[in-house]
């Protein structure tokens, strides 16, 4: 379950390390996903596409929270009544995976899955109490959790440690690009990551002058 005061690190997997993204009009096409099915219901605050897996760093808001149409539902025995217990950004993590999955599919001639069943969301917290890192337990979101910083990084780095590139910057299909000032992909909430990890991106690149 998803929860509002919160940050998450997301991830997935191709099946049998497949290749998710064949081409760059694979990744530009899932960030397109992502910001039309995932952004309305949560704050990104980093992301990664490599070639066959992906990570998401982001908060939920509260209305992906909420318990949205996803045709799955849940007697409940004291009242009576049916509930939907599929949250909204768990419905739009589900729907980006399974729309990109169709459409590769098409194109390639493919069948079957291409994801892994599950996605995994990792709380940024987990591991720290809030008494632990001096944290008021109403409002565990603050730049003084380690792991936040370290995911975030983390993220970045993984182009790196594949040796797709020398530097975080050099891949085009992850955040670092953005906080480096070089472009806007339109994914990131660069407020909130500053609020909530203290990261601030660099001036954006104007060109030459002169």
């Amino acid at each position: 379950m998803y929860n509002p005061n919160t940050i998450y690190h997301i991830y997935n997997q191709s099946i049998n390390y497949e290749l998710l993204f064949r081409t760059d009009a694979n990744y530009r096409y899932f960030l397109e996903k992502l910001k039309r099915h995932v952004l309305p219901h949560a704050d990104v605050l980093a992301f990664c596409l490599m070639p066959d897996h992906f990570h998401l760093l982001l908060k939920p808001t509260v209305v992906g929270c909420e318990p949205g149409k996803c045709g799955r539902y849940l007697r409940l025995t004291e009242t009576g009544e049916d509930a939907c217990f599929q949250q909204n950004l768990s419905s739009a993590i589900k729907t980006t995976l399974s729309s990109y999955t169709q459409a590769i599919n098409k194109r390639h001639g493919r069948r079957g899955s291409l994801f892994k069943a599950k996605t995994k969301a990792k709380p940024g917290y987990k591991g720290f109490s809030p008494e632990e890192l001096g944290l008021d337990t109403d409002d565990p979101l603050t730049q003084k959790i380690p792991y936040l910083r370290t995911c975030f990084n983390y993220i970045h780095a993984n182009p790196v440690k594949s040796n797709h590139v020398n530097h975080p910057e050099e891949w085009e299909f992850s955040s670092a690009l953005d906080y480096a000032g070089y472009r806007d992909c339109g994914l990131i909430n660069f407020t909130a990551a500053e609020q909530l990890l203290g990261i601030v991106r660099k001036n954006p690149y104007s060109g030459p002058t002169g």
